[in-house]
């Protein structure tokens, strides 16, 4: 009976072996027969797929990558990639847009002999009373009209600034008034000599504009240099001279307001 069973045992033993290590003309799959799996590989189309006993498998959306972030430019920079000409702590309005509380409609007009492009004077001072740095940080908004504006902005030739008051004098810009009187001779050369030589023009326009403009919206005085090194006030008399501060375009944090306006 033990013998009997012995041999019973070897039969299933061998055909158990037969069957997992057949030969390589037999039927089925061994182990030792398959061939490696392919490794699945993603195509352009996010689908898994192989070539192997693997069926395809259905296309799988790969997650959309996020876009990378667009840099936002630094309140320090200028539009041409230089640094601003105010630091960034005292020179200007807060970066984010202020809610409109007031809006100025102006004219354009000219004076006397005036040889600069009026149009091109125009489109310049559109583009300084829009900048979120200058007034707007108020709440002011500026729109041109062709008549019956809140204000005028005059290019006026030299030697007519005093035709719009006896306290206007050449060589500078005036306020009398709704009328902001823009000195030709200051808009094409800048300050006079040796005032602040190393100003673009660009800047000065900007800061001429603000500071007459200032006046009108309340700033009926002018400001004095706090010191040495320090920021001008937009509302000090830059164009005579900087005494020692540095040059400004822009109302500072303290002159960000509009008495004559708002109240």
């Amino acid at each position: 009976m033990l013998g009997a069973l012995t041999g019973l045992a070897l039969v299933f033993i061998v055909w158990g072996a037969t069957y997992v290590w057949p030969s390589s003309g037999q039927a089925g799959v061994g182990v030792s027969d398959r061939s490696p799996s392919p490794s699945p590989s993603v195509d352009s189309t996010g689908a898994v797929s192989s070539d192997g006993n693997y069926r395809e498998l259905p296309a799988i959306a790969l997650p959309k990558r996020r876009p990378p972030a667009t840099p936002m430019p630094s309140k320090d920079a200028a539009a041409d990639g230089s640094a601003a000409s105010s630091p960034p702590s005292d020179g200007s309005a807060a970066s984010r847009p202020v809610p409109v509380r007031a809006t100025v409609t102006y004219e354009i007009a000219a004076k006397g002999n005036v040889q600069a492009d009026l149009e091109s004077f125009a489109a310049e001072v559109a583009d300084i009373l829009a900048d979120p740095k200058g007034w707007p940080g108020a709440g002011i908004e500026f729109k041109r009209v062709q008549s019956g504006g809140l204000i005028t902005i005059w290019l006026t030739e030299d030697s007519q600034v005093p035709s719009f008051s006896p306290i206007c004098s050449t060589g500078l810009s005036c306020s009398i008034d709704r009328n902001i009187i823009i000195n030709e001779l200051r808009w094409v050369e800048s300050a006079p000599a040796g005032v602040m030589d190393d100003v673009p023009v660009e800047m000065y326009r900007a800061m001429v504009v603000n500071h007459e403009v200032g006046h009108w919206l309340g700033h009926h005085n002018h400001s004095s240099c706090p010191g040495p090194g320090e920021i001008a006030p937009l509302m000090m008399q830059q164009s005579k001279g900087l005494h020692g501060c540095i040059f400004n375009q822009y109302p500072l944090p303290s002159e960000m307001v509009a008495p004559d306006l708002f109240g």
